[in-house]
């Protein structure tokens, strides 16, 4: 029998392959429903330990490889020490000292990136192993098919994630896991000479029908949703229940650094970012993009920051000496609970101060990285910086002989954007002469044409849609990144530098007695509701210039005129969060609102975006479920150091009855009526020996003769170990 059950292995794991392609299309949308990065690489990690799984190491052995794997990941993309250092194992230690106090106290929007990634490497190898009982141990695949229709059925139902692809894939994949998982049942017990031709019969039919359904399902037409769509109705359902705690619908949520694929449903994240001390208010800038896919923004090359002391000259130079500037200090206090890897800083920033927190910058898109804001994740810092002044006469008469790479580079648009898109740029910027005022036509242009600013039921293209265009032309509702990006597009198809830009807006005054506010400064309490994006373009002798395209959006910039004394400033009102913007802001009825959420937003600080405690909960509960399905694994090496040496009365019967126990659950049940005898003769068989019919037969006549049992176990538990272990394997 054992080696009738080894021709037939290879079947089991060409099984495992399948699961791991089946639990691959659960790794494929986290890209597009989280900001989740560098998936290629825990597809990679999940690959490796289903492979280890599949070679039946030792425990250990296969323990050690998976736990070093896990420590190369960690080690690449989110330690910055050397490996194996002292500063390496305090950066580990307090690591996992300050996330285990936030993970027991509920607190899991504190959790840092880097506990978060190992939470989830470890929820990968655990789904490994687990995978690999379901697949190979226990022979049970169809509970996880149905749970993987599932879940791409419900990302395709309410996230911006189109499942369409993956329902055939995983149809495909199931379809032919089902009936190699079937042969393989049929198969076993049969001779071994007939293998070859029964995988030949069985194969061809299974991939001829593979293949039809496949092609038939394809080709033939679909009818449209027959069942209304109930994302609306359990959106009012949410709206409704929150109205109760003051709450709104589904918002904007905070920064993140994928903007690959923009557009589609979000949720509100009031929870404080950071704190400032500023003598100016103004757009606090993070981040900057250069390439318009058509779907979202990337960078045209990795970015490569280069370290720098606190008090040295940071050399993000966005402006030339031509404008006039004022010098300003503002100081950042940075939440505990929203510990972010990069500086934030105003325009003109010239310095950084700071005592703990080193930082590198890439200063063409101006990222100020930090490198272990994690060991000080209160640490604050002051930045110096020259508060830019723009004169609109010298925007007017400024120069737009670009230089050749900065035209190439800022002006680059993708070869499939529709013609129609540039033919609205042409038409909006026809009756300009100057580069400012065709910039400025383009940045009215979104206060009227039926544009509106909206933040739920924002469409997601479709993937021969683009971005852009769909805004445009078709739905003409969205939120910063609809117009920010549209107004960088249709300055780019007019032949106008121009980049997207993405950071946090002001903030909302207010006061916090913990962050210290000296004289001639104002506080200013930033959430992660004011993550923004916006528009910067480029003159020749000015550097580059901010434009604000969003409805309801201000630019704060200071712009002067020679024929007006005062300075053209917008008023501090329209400086809100973009979640609790509305397309009139003045009203003093949304004002009010918009106060009382700034409240909110204070007093729910802690609120946890659910990706936060989703995988944490996820972890415990496949380990949970690793524990429970593996129980007779190590429920075995227990009993076996247990009974072993134990000399009791009621040995002998507990560790017989736990032998069958152990074999009903590997699949050799005792049939009813069938007795003791019978049963270890028919174990017997399956085993190639006679171990079971000795040790069932001891135990007979121990059970009616009333005799002792425990010299008799003594003499027993050889074989009881042995059947015990053939069990197990």
């Amino acid at each position: 029998m054992r080696r009738k059950i080894g021709q037939i292995q290879w079947l089991r794991y060409l099984i495992f392959v399948c699961g791991f392609l089946l639990f691959w299309e659960w790794l494929r949308p986290l890209d597009q429903i989280s900001d989740t990065g560098n998936l290629p690489i825990f597809v990679v990690f999940t690959a490796i330990c289903f492979l280890l799984s599949a070679l039946k190491l030792r425990w250990w052995v296969s323990f050690l490889l998976k736990f070093v794997l896990m420590l190369i990941v960690l080690q690449v993309f989110l330690i910055q020490e050397n490996l194996i250092s002292g500063s390496w194992f305090t950066f580990i230690l307090t690591e996992l000292q300050n996330n285990l106090q936030f993970l027991f106290t509920g607190d899991f929007v504190s959790l840092t990136p880097f506990f978060r990634t190992l939470l989830f490497l470890t929820l990968l190898w655990l789904m490994s192993y687990l995978l690999y009982y379901w697949f190979i141990v226990a022979n049970r695949i169809f509970f996880f098919i149905i749970m993987t229709f599932l879940y791409i059925g419900i990302l395709d139902t309410f996230t911006p994630y189109d499942g369409s692809g993956a329902i055939v894939r995983v149809f495909l994949i199931s379809f032919f896991a089902m009936g190699i998982s079937t042969f393989a049942r049929l198969y076993q017990g049969r001779e071994k000479r007939k293998f070859p031709k029964q995988v030949l019969l069985w194969s061809i039919p299974l991939l001829s029908i593979l293949a039809v359904s496949a092609a038939v399902g394809y080709a033939a037409p679909k009818l449209p949703p027959q069942w209304a769509d109930p994302v609306p109705f359990i959106q009012t359902m949410s709206d409704n229940n929150n109205e109760n705690e003051g709450e709104g619908g589904i918002q904007k949520v905070g920064y993140g650094e994928n903007d690959s694929r923009l557009g589609g449903p979000f949720v509100q994240d009031n929870s404080i970012a950071f704190w400032a001390a500023t003598e100016a208010s103004g757009y606090w800038r993070v981040d900057s993009k250069d390439v318009y896919t058509g779907k979202g923004w990337e960078r045209s090359r990795e970015a490569e920051p280069q370290s720098f002391q606190s008090g040295d000259k940071v050399g993000i130079d966005l402006y030339t000496e031509n404008v006039a500037t004022e010098a300003r200090e503002a100081i950042v206090y940075p939440s505990q609970n929203q510990v972010l890897d990069r500086l934030v800083y105003p325009y003109g920033v010239q310095t950084f101060f700071s005592g703990q927190v080193g930082a590198a910058v890439d200063s063409d898109f101006g990222v100020v990285e930090t490198f272990n804001r994690a060991q000080y994740p209160d640490e604050n810092y002051t930045i110096a910086f020259e508060e830019p002044q723009y004169n609109i006469d010298d925007l007017r008469n400024d120069s737009e002989l670009d230089d050749d790479n900065t035209h190439y580079r800022y002006t680059q648009l993708p070869e499939y954007l529709p013609e129609r898109v540039r033919e609205l740029a042409d038409e909006i910027t026809s009756s300009a002469d100057t580069r400012y005022d065709k910039a400025k036509a383009v940045e009215q242009y979104f206060n009227q044409n039926g544009f509106q600013y909206q933040t739920q039921d924002i469409p997601v293209p479709e993937d021969d849609q683009d971005y852009v265009d769909q805004f445009l032309f078709e739905s003409k509702i969205g939120y910063c990144d609809n117009f920010s990006s549209a107004m960088v597009v249709l300055l780019r198809a007019a032949d106008i530098p121009a980049r997207w830009v993405k950071g946090f807006t002001a903030g909302q005054p207010g006061s916090n007695p913990s962050v210290s506010t000296p004289d001639g400064m104002s506080s200013y309490l930033v959430t992660n509701g004011n993550a923004h994006s916006w528009v910067e373009v480029y003159f020749p002798e000015t550097g580059w210039v901010p434009f604000e395209p969003t409805q309801g959006f201000a630019n704060p910039a200071e712009f002067t005129s020679e024929e007006d004394e005062a300075p053209e400033t917008p008023e501090a009102e329209t400086e809100t969060p973009e979640e609790e913007q509305s397309p009139a802001p003045e009203q003093p009825e949304e004002q009010q609102q918009e106060e009382e959420q700034v409240a909110d937003s204070q007093t729910d600080s802690n609120s946890v975006h659910p990706l936060y405690w989703i995988i944490p909960s996820a972890v415990l509960l496949i380990a949970a479920l690793a524990l429970y399905v593996t129980r007779y694994k190590w429920l075995t090496a227990y009993y076996i150091r247990k009974y072993r040496n134990e000399r009791s009365e009621e040995t002998y019967e507990k560790a017989y009855h736990y032998l069958l126990r152990l074999l009903a659950h590997k699949g050799f049940k005792r049939h009813s009526g069938q007795t003791l005898r019978e049963y270890a003769i028919t174990i017997d068989r399956e085993f190639g020996n006679k171990q079971m019919s000795e040790l069932t037969s001891e135990y007979e006549r121990i059970l009616y003769r009333n005799e002792k049992s425990a010299p008799a176990w003594i003499n027993a538990v050889e074989l009881w170990e042995n059947l015990i272990k053939q069990a197990a394997s």
